[in-house]
C-alpha cells in the first residue's frame, strides 16, 4: 500500500521513498531504472514477467512521463479475466496510488511504476 505521495517521495510499506517507485507484487521498492522523461519497454519487462493481476503507470505530478507507443500498443493488447477488461491502466501519480491500494485492498498481485517527479 501506499500510504502517502507528495511531489517527489512517497510512502509506502512503512518506508519513506525518494525519487521514483517500483512495485513489484505489492511490494515497495526504489526505482533506479528511469533516466529522463521517457518510459520505455526495457523499464518494464521484469514486471511484465510477473503476470499481475493490475499493473499501473504512474506519469508524474503533471503527467510529464512519456510512455513509448511500444509499451502502449502492448498494454492495449495485454487483458486479465475478461477480453474486455484491461489489465494497465497509465494515469498521473495521483490515480495510480488510488488504483494500487484499492486493487491491493481487493486482494490483487499489483506492480507499477511512479515516477516520483514529471
Amino acid at each position: 500500500m501506499i500510504d502517502e505521495y507528495t511531489y517527489g517521495c512517497f510512502k509506502a510499506d512503512g518506508k519513506e521513498f525518494l525519487g521514483d517507485l517500483r512495485i513489484k507484487n505489492n511490494v515497495a521498492h526504489y526505482w533506479e531504472g528511469l533516466e529522463g522523461r521517457k518510459l520505455k519497454i526495457e523499464h518494464i519487462n521484469e514486471l511484465l514477467k510477473e503476470k499481475p493481476d493490475v499493473f499501473v503507470i504512474g506519469t508524474g505530478a503533471g503527467a510529464m512521463l512519456e510512455v513509448d507507443e511500444e509499451i502502449r500498443k502492448f498494454l492495449i493488447s495485454w487483458k486479465i479475466n475478461s477480453p474486455n477488461r484491461p489489465i494497465a491502466h497509465v494515469v498521473k501519480n495521483v490515480e495510480a496510488v488510488k488504483l494500487i491500494n484499492s486493487a491491493i485492498t481487493e486482494g490483487k498481485r499489483v506492480c507499477a511504476v511512479l515516477p516520483g517527479g514529471c
